[in-house]
This record gives structure tokens, C-alpha cells and sequence, in this order.
């Protein structure tokens, strides 16, 4: 039902958060990676395996969790909320799992959630935005890395407005489900918020998995819009870059998943010009992650992940944040790992975040960045170039306005 494996010590960066030990000295415990890996959609995926992989084998080399090493077992989600429950409900029940890192789509995450909340497993979420599943249907279980839609949607019209201050006419492309719909509703709420004389002349909406973008971007080119906005990933983003470059799309795109090698790569020199933006960003520049990306190229150098990504470094954050939760508790409990995540201040290799006790929504400035021609910056295409951080006070939902019971009760988070 899932494969198993169990990382021993490698080389690279130790976590200071961990404490010493002989990991090898007790019974393993069991992390769960939901992860896809079929489909045409498990390209970003195997990014985010290498991030849960990488820290595993770092929380190891550091003495695992209270000595215990990790033991991880991954199953492959098929992007479908239905296959993934009863998977991840398997690997609780049958492997005694104590965590579960995952997953990409709001509606797979969900699936987990439900599975942490019945069984009391934390799930710590290294994708999966959609504003209300840590708002109004707030579900303890879960302890979200990735940004809401608000936050990612607010970071990209920051980026928009200090690249491009002359934009007067967007143009909103979303995939047609929960997730694209709080996107448009998030860009809508950042504009309104970081620069209301920008006009919204078009919204569509078009199913996951679409194949011929060609409608909407003549309905793109109709509006008039110098600038689009999109929360498209994985092959439906690949597809409308490339068909958009065919077609001769004239408005620069902001894209929310953009900033991905695996994308940029297929795309080259027309993604020039376009914004991409995420929880990480492997051209930040702090001392902590230049030692990061040194010590990732030093160990993936010769595979297709020679970088970290943006992918990476959230499911890295994401399986580092379970493991320091764990050890400060001391015991895997979810009661008390949920005690010790709420409130929780780190200095993750993305900068300094914390984990918002009201509703598990990490918080954390978000950067940004202008795809660029290649100089090798860390890849030979083009991609993003330094990272422009949009501030938490500028993208930050406040706890009021979040739908969650909770943060209403405790407006200060």
C-alpha cells in the first residue's frame, strides 16, 4: 500500500533544534510523505519528496526524534482526496504513523486532515492553500507551512506593484475548484488592499488538467489587460506558459507556482519578465540558506534536483517543523506536539516564522521574484532572480478575519 523507507545519517547540515543522540539506539518512528507520483501532475512532487527526504536524513545525522530515528513511508496520493484518505489511513493504523507531511491540492490535504483529526496524528501541510482550511473549517490536526491563497495572492500583487507600477488592467486565470476560487478572491482582496486603482477586466475559470488554453487567452488578449494573475500549478501553469508564448500572450503573467525549475525550463526566454513567488525561495539571501542551497547542491548535484526549490524548501520546513515539535515535547502525543507547535518561533533556512497558535497558519514574510535571463543563477534557463520579500504586514490575513472561531476569540493570534 506504501513504500518504506528509513534515511540514515548523510552528509550535510545539522539541526541545531534537535538534540544529539544515537537514533539508531530506539524503535523507528513512522512520518508519512503523501506525495504524487502518478500523473501528470507528480513533476513538482518529486520536489517535494526530495525536501521531506533531505530533512529526514538531516533530523537522523542529529539524533532523530528523542532517539528515535524516523522511519518514512510514502504513498502516492494520485492527486485523488478519496485514494489518499484510505492510504494514509492504512500507514496510521497498520505502521503506527505519528505524522503525515503532504500534500499537493487543498482537496487531498483535507483527506489527510481528516485522517490526523480522527486518529489525533498531527498533519503539518507543505501545500494546499485554501483559505478556509485553516478559517472556518479549522481543523486541529493541521499545521499549515505553506501560505494561505490570501497571503500567496497578496505576495504576487506586492511583486506586480513594485515591478510593474504602471499595471492599470488585470486579468484573473484560475483552475476551477476550491482552490482557484479563493485565488480569485484573493487577488481581488490584495488589490483592493496594496493598489485599488488597478482594474480587474476579466476572471474565467477553466478545469484542472486543461489541455488548450487557447480560449481564455483570446478572452485575455479581448480585456485589454496588461497583467495576469494566475494560482495555476503544476501541467495546467506548463501548459498556459507555453501556449501563451505560441499565441503571442502581450501581458506579463504573475504566477503564484511559477517560481519552479520545472516549469521555467520548459518555457526559457518568454517567462522573462514574469513574477513568481512562494514560501521559499532558493535565491534569498540570508547566510543560513546560502549554506543550505551549498550543502543541497553538494549532495543532489548530479540528479534532477541539483537546487533546492520552492518545493523543496517548504517540505523540507514542513518535516523539520514535526521533528522540533516531537523533540521539545519530548513524546510524540498529539496533545502535547500540538502544545508546543502553537506559538512556535523558528529560524527556518526560508528566515525567521511562527507558527500562529489560533489557527496552525504559519506566518512569515513571503519572497518574491522577476524571472530573469539565465546567468547560471542557480540554473542555465531562465529563472527567478534575487528574492523581493513581501513583508507579513503587508500579506498577513489578521486573525479577525480569517472565519476561524478561534482567532475571533483571540484576536491577537
Amino acid at each position: 500500500m506504501f513504500k518504506t523507507l528509513l534515511l540514515g545519517a548523510t552528509a550535510g547540515i545539522g539541526l541545531a533544534a534537535l538534540q544529539p543522540a544515537r537514533a539508531a539506539a530506539k524503535d523507528p518512528i513512522v512520518f508519512v510523505a503523501a506525495i504524487i507520483q502518478s500523473g501528470p501532475f507528480k513533476v513538482t512532487d518529486a520536489q517535494n519528496l526530495a525536501g521531506v527526504q533531505f530533512a529526514v536524513q538531516q533530523i537522523n545525522k542529529a539524533g532523530g526524534v528523542n532517539g528515535h530515528p524516523i522511519k518514512l513511508d510514502i504513498i502516492d496520493t494520485e492527486l485523488n482526496a478519496a485514494t489518499t484518505k484510505r492510504k494514509v489511513t492504512d500507514a496510521v493504523l497498520n505502521d503506527n504513523a505519528k505524522a503525515i507531511i503532504g500534500a499537493s491540492g487543498s482537496d487531498v490535504v483535507n483527506a489527510l486532515v481528516a485522517v490526523g483529526q480522527k486518529y489525533h496524528v498531527p498533519v503539518v501541510a507543505f501545500a494546499g492553500e485554501a483559505d478556509d482550511m485553516t478559517g472556518a473549517r479549522f481543523q486541529p490536526a493541521l499545521f499549515r507551512v505553506a501560505s494561505n491563497t490570501s497571503m500567496h495572492a497578496s505576495a504576487i500583487v506586492y511583486a506586480m506593484q513594485h515591478a510593474y507600477p504602471q499595471v492599470k488592467k488585470v486579468f484573473l486565470l484560475n483552475e476551477d475548484y476550491a482552490f482557484g476560487h479563493e485565488s480569485e478572491t484573493g487577488f481581488k482582496t490584495a488589490l483592493k488592499g496594496i493598489d485599488p486603482s488597478v482594474e480587474v477586466v476579466g476572471s474565467v475559470f477553466h478545469p484542472r488538467g486543461t489541455a488548450d488554453f487557447s480560449p481564455y487567452l483570446q478572452q485575455i488578449q479581448a480585456s485589454g489587460a496588461d497583467f495576469v494573475l494566475t494560482a495555476d500549478w503544476g501541467a495546467d501553469l506548463i501548459k498556459l506558459l507555453n501556449q501563451g508564448s505560441s499565441f503571442g500572450l502581450k501581458p506579463r503573467i504573475g504566477g503564484t507556482f511559477l517560481a519552479d525549475p520545472e516549469i521555467l525550463k520548459g518555457v526559457g526566454n518568454a517567462a522573462i519578465g514574469d513574477i513568481g513567488s512562494d514560501v521559499y525561495q532558493p535565491t534569498i539571501d540570508s547566510a543560513e540558506n546560502k549554506a543550505f542551497v551549498a550543502t543541497w547542491h553538494n549532495a543532489y548535484a548530479n540528479t534532477p534536483i541539483p537546487w533546492p526549490t520552492a518545493s523543496v524548501g517548504k517540505s523540507y520546513i514542513s518535516t523539520e517543523l514535526a521533528a522540533i515539535a516531537m523533540n521539545q515535547a519530548g513524546s510524540t502525543d498529539f496533545a502535547k506536539v500540538e502544545k508546543v507547535l502553537e506559538g512556535l518561533h523558528y529560524a527556518s533556512i526560508a528566515g525567521p516564522l511562527v507558527v500562529r497558535a489560533c489557527d496552525h497558519q504559519v506566518q512569515i514574510g513571503q519572497p518574491t521574484g522577476l524571472v530573469i535571463a539565465t546567468n547560471n543563477n542557480p540554473y542555465p534557463f531562465p529563472f527567478i532572480g534575487p528574492a523581493l520579500i513581501a513583508p507579513l504586514n503587508v500579506i498577513a490575513v489578521a486573525p479577525t478575519d480569517t472565519g476561524n472561531p478561534r482567532c475571533a476569540a483571540a484576536p491577537n493570534g
